[in-house]
């Protein structure tokens, strides 16, 4: 406490007239009244500091939260895009498969009918 009592502004003393007087009152330290204001202002201004830089790192990690927030978006956005594209490739090149795979079912079967007419046939020849 002896420093903050240091701290005490020279104008708590009363002066009379603007020159000095050799009264038992300027001769007294603070009273406790004053020195507990003092101490409470000087603590109120260091919480204001405080609550002054809380405010400044919120508004801070607000601003980077939306940052971060559109990157985010942009990202989503970017990924759904390319995984839509990617998608309607995998479709079509699915479909298509799909297609040669029935195209070549319905080949193998006419081939396996006419093979089997062929052997047939064949057998009838042999027999005769």
């Amino acid at each position: 406490m002896s420093g903050r009592q240091k701290k005490t502004p020279a104008k708590t003393t009363p002066m009379t007239s603007g020159t000095p007087q050799s009264s038992p009152r300027a001769s007294r330290p603070p009273s406790p009244t004053v020195i507990s204001r003092v101490q409470e202002k000087n603590e109120l201004a260091s919480l204001n500091n405080r609550l002054a830089a809380y405010i400044d790192r919120v508004l801070q990690l607000e601003k980077e939260n939306e940052r971060l927030t559109r990157i985010v978006e942009t990202q989503e956005t970017t990924v759904t895009k390319e995984v839509t594209g990617i998608k309607g490739l995998y479709e079509g090149e699915l479909t298509s498969a799909r297609k040669l795979l029935d195209d070549l079912a319905k080949e193998k079967a006419k081939l396996q009918f006419e093979n089997g007419k062929l052997k047939t046939d064949l057998e009838d020849l042999r027999a005769k």
